[in-house]
């Protein structure tokens, strides 16, 4: 874990952690101040919504390509597949290290709703602002399977797949089935599903009538059973496939 954390040192994986949280909350808040003041109240719902459909899962994807460019460019695993240390352990510490850089990406993001909070006072509108935190940490929980995704995908393709491929999948396939009685289906949905009853949100922006059954919080326990079984069936696979290297 300490020889990964090193390794990020005066990379850019460290700068895109600072700066998606904020390219994120300014986007944001900048579509809302077009829509007028009735919108720019829901600003702090909106931050989360967007996090949730897009940048959580460019952070992962970055984080975890940038950390296989990194060994791919030097000498493309040979220094580990060399040393005498255990492979699996090794990328469980790589799952661990791209976790906490999500972890400290939705961090970051919920400093910022807060200061918005701040700066808006009307926001958020619909929820108190716990519900706020609380949405943040589980669109981060339910999205934790793709840590293990990330890294075996870009380890067998390359960083711009990788990239494009979870970034879109979320972005079209997730707000394609999070509204749908099918959600439980498809992966990519279960984060933006969550956050519905928590925001008071569509996964389209649009506040949710009263009464609405996708504010129902029954989703809540069975995406966070499903995300855990997920997680660590991947990491599962992406621990053994980085083991098979050694032979290669």
């Amino acid at each position: 874990m300490k020889s990964e954390i090193i390794k990020t040192k005066r990379t850019n994986i460290r700068k895109m952690l600072l700066m998606i949280p904020l390219i994120c909350s300014l986007l944001a808040l900048g579509f809302n101040f077009l829509g007028g003041p009735e919108i720019v109240r829901l600003s702090a719902e909106t931050i989360i919504n967007h996090w949730a459909i897009l940048w959580l899962s460019v952070i992962i994807a970055l984080t975890a390509g940038l950390l296989n460019n990194l060994e791919k460019k030097s000498t493309n695993f040979k220094t580990i597949i060399g040393l005498p240390i255990n492979l699996q352990k090794k990328e469980m510490s790589r799952v661990l290290l791209v976790t906490g850089f999500a972890a400290l990406g939705s961090l970051l993001l919920i400093i910022t709703i807060l200061l918005t909070s701040l700066l808006i006072r009307t926001s958020p509108y619909l929820v108190p602002l716990s519900s706020c935190i609380l949405a943040v940490i589980l669109i981060f929980v339910t999205s934790l399977w793709q840590v293990p995704f990330c890294l075996w995908l870009s380890r067998k393709t390359n960083f711009f797949i990788t990239l494009l491929l979870n970034s879109m999948l979320n972005l079209n396939l997730g707000t394609l089935f999070a509204p749908t009685k099918d959600w439980w289906i498809i992966p990519y949905s279960w984060h933006l599903r969550v956050q519905m009853p928590l925001t008071k949100l569509h996964s389209n922006g649009i506040p949710l009538p009263q009464k609405d059954e996708l504010l129902s919080y029954s989703v809540i326990p069975i995406a966070l059973v499903l995300s855990f079984l997920l997680f660590f069936v991947l990491t599962f696979v992406a621990v053994r496939s980085f083991n098979k290297i050694e032979v290669k």
